[in-house]
């Protein structure tokens, strides 16, 4: 059995602290709420990610506390400075070395599915409608409400494979052409559909090569654990 990405506990436990620190009472607890929330985060951004997953959730929890806390950056020293570049080096990795397969299945294939038959049953719910009918009207806005759902959902899901890149290309670019046909925006969505799988297959695109398989992968924690701590020990003295 695989163990699971030490770096996803790294994140619930930086999170928790977070909003620990939010409501803490003033005084000691406030303090201790406070430092609980600063170590966390220095672990967090030292940390190395063990799959990619694990790395796009670091990425996507990063973005997330970063702009959070944009008002406090200078307050946070170079744990903030550090978050920084990790987002910057794990989009870079995003971009080039996105794993062909994973572990475990990527989240936005069941996502993308649940939005296409929530959509469908919106199309079958509005087939006919007899807007006389109270009874069709209701679940006809009850299938409307549950496709805005499930497209909802789906924006906040991040692809983990290429695949599911592709698939989230395709998906967004039929959408487009269905529900905006005056819109080029369809066609455009297609053309580069088909260009990251031409350019994936064919390693068209110069300085990128074909990613590893995800059992291969590793993505290396690229901040020196000294410069993290730097920030804690300038407090103690």
């Amino acid at each position: 059995m695989t163990e699971p990405d030490p770096i996803l506990a790294a994140i619930a436990t930086h999170r928790a602290a977070y909003d620990a620190f939010q409501v803490a009472p003033d005084g000691e607890a406030a303090i201790l709420a406070e430092e609980a929330y600063r170590e966390a985060g220095e672990v967090l951004v030292t940390m190395a990610c063990a799959t990619p997953a694990g790395a796009m959730r670091l990425l996507e929890h990063l973005r997330w506390w970063l702009a959070e806390e944009v008002a406090f950056a200078d307050s946070y020293g170079l744990t903030y400075r550090a978050a920084q570049v990790r987002v910057a080096d794990l989009t870079a990795l995003a971009c080039s070395c996105w794993p062909v397969s994973g572990r475990e299945p990527d989240p936005i294939l069941p996502a993308i599915e649940k939005a296409e038959e929530a959509e469908g049953a919106h199309t079958a719910a509005l087939s006919d409608l007899d807007e006389t009918d109270d009874v069709q009207v209701r679940a006809a806005n009850t299938a409307a409400d549950a496709s805005s759902a499930a497209f909802e959902t789906l924006t906040t899901i991040l692809p983990t494979t290429r695949a599911g890149l592709f698939a989230l290309a395709e998906f967004y670019a039929r959408e487009s052409e269905e529900f905006e046909p005056m819109c080029a925006g369809g066609q455009y969505l297609q053309h580069l559909a088909a260009a990251l799988r031409v350019s994936d297959s064919t390693g068209l695109i110069s300085g990128t090569s074909l990613a590893k398989a995800a059992s291969h992968q590793r993505l290396v924690c690229m901040i020196p654990r000294t410069a993290a701590h730097a920030s804690s020990s300038a407090r103690a003295q």
